[in-house]
This record gives C-alpha cells, structure tokens and sequence, in this order.
C-alpha cells in the first residue's frame, strides 16, 4: 500500500471514494488544499475558488441568517460534502453563514477538478448521493421549521439528529451532540427560555430523557421517521 498524502488520508475510509483503489485515490486527490480550521472560525467557501469541498475532520454548521434571526439548518462532519450558494439565491436569498462546532479540516475542490471527477463513472454515482442526501437533509429541515409550535419543532429536529448522530439503545436512540440551549434554539427559530420550558415538557411527557448530559430520544411506536408525519 502506498504512503498516503495528508489529502489521501483526509479521504481514507470515506463512502465518497468506495470502490476506488488506494493509487486512484491518491491521483484523484494530488494537488487539493487542505485547510485547517479553528473551533467557532467562520468558513466562506465563496471566498476560496472551491466548486465544493469535503469536511476531512471536525464538525460544522450550516446556518441562514434573514431579518437579523440566526437559523441553523445542518450540521457537517467528516465525508459530507459542501458546496458555495448559486448566484441567484446570494443575490436576493437570506444570507448563509457557516462556520466551525469544533477544530475542523476541509478539502477544496476546484471545478476543474470536479469535472474530473464527475467523468469517473463511481465516484461520479457517490458525488450525486452525497448531494441527494445533503438536498433531503435540507428540505427536512425546512418541514420542520414550518410546525407551528415549538415543542413540535423541537423534538422533530432531535430526531432528525438522532437518526444520523444518534446510537440506538433498547429504551431508544442516545444522542450526545451535547448541544447547548442555545444552539437548539438556533435549530428550531425559538428563544433559549423557550427550548428550555419545551425540553420539560418533553420529558415530562416521556418523548426524551436526560441520562449523564446525553439525550435519550423516545423512538415512536408507528416507527415513524420526523417527517413522516406525528
């Protein structure tokens, strides 16, 4: 097996390049930049020339910002993939910040190189799921935003979560993001006080429990996803 470059080894183990032996891997990848990012740093891949990029490391989210509220719609970690706003929505949408939950590492891909990549039958099939997924993530988190009452938003937005960060324990699915108040509410267009009041009653009403600062996501007894429905 050959030495892996640091963009190399960004890419081991990543669904995105499943399939591809390690010597393709390392000629797909030669000459990408790798950038380093500190926790709480602000990240404008509209700044850099990148096409998209790839999260390497660390974990990120991705927010909206429109009439000076702040809504956190994702959240990026290690093999998702990120791409700059189109035009049209930068130039009349609500303006969208990224930015680091912990240390970080991206890896940027000019467009040239991405249309390389698109003409590699495989990875071309893993680049448009990537993406599908990354679409279907937003679009869920855009039904949710539009419940009415923030109880509702909010534990639909916990199992959201909990269906990609969360394990699966037999009383429910554990989920320790250990996201502050605060950062819920960013999730959900709420106030803190009243993600707070609204996680009481959640678990007054046993939707979640609260074990060691971690969550425990009550699964429903229809099986049913956060947006299938209540």
């Amino acid at each position: 097996m050959p030495d892996l470059s640091p963009e190399s080894d960004c890419a081991s183990g990543l669904e995105l390049f499943a399939g591809l032996d390690d010597d393709r891997v390392e000629r797909l990848l030669d000459g990408t930049s790798r950038m380093p990012l500190e926790p709480g740093q602000e990240f404008d891949i509209s700044a850099t020339d990148a096409a998209c990029c790839i999260i390497c490391s660390g974990r990120l989210a991705l927010a909206v910002i429109d009439q000076e509220r702040e809504r956190t719609i994702g959240m990026l970690e290690r093999g998702d993939l990120l791409v700059p706003p189109m035009d049209s929505w930068a130039a009349v949408g609500p303006g969208v910040r990224c930015y680091t939950i912990e240390a970080s590492s991206v890896l940027l891909v000019d467009r040239s190189r991405l249309d390389r990549w698109v003409s590699e039958p495989r990875l071309a099939g893993s680049l448009v799921r990537a993406l599908s997924d990354a679409v279907a993530d937003r679009e869920l988190a855009v039904a949710i935003a539009l419940e009415p009452t923030v109880e509702r938003r909010l534990l639909l937005k916990l199992r959201q979560l909990a269906e990609r960060w969360g394990s699966v324990t037999p009383d429910g699915i554990r989920l320790d993001l250990r996201l502050t108040h605060q950062e819920l509410a960013n999730m959900v267009g709420a106030v803190r006080e009243s993600v707070t009041l609204a996680l009481g009653r959640l678990a007054e009403s046993g939707e979640i429990e609260v074990r060691n600062r971690a969550l425990l996501i009550k699964i429903p007894s229809d099986g049913r996803g956060p947006g299938q429905g209540s």
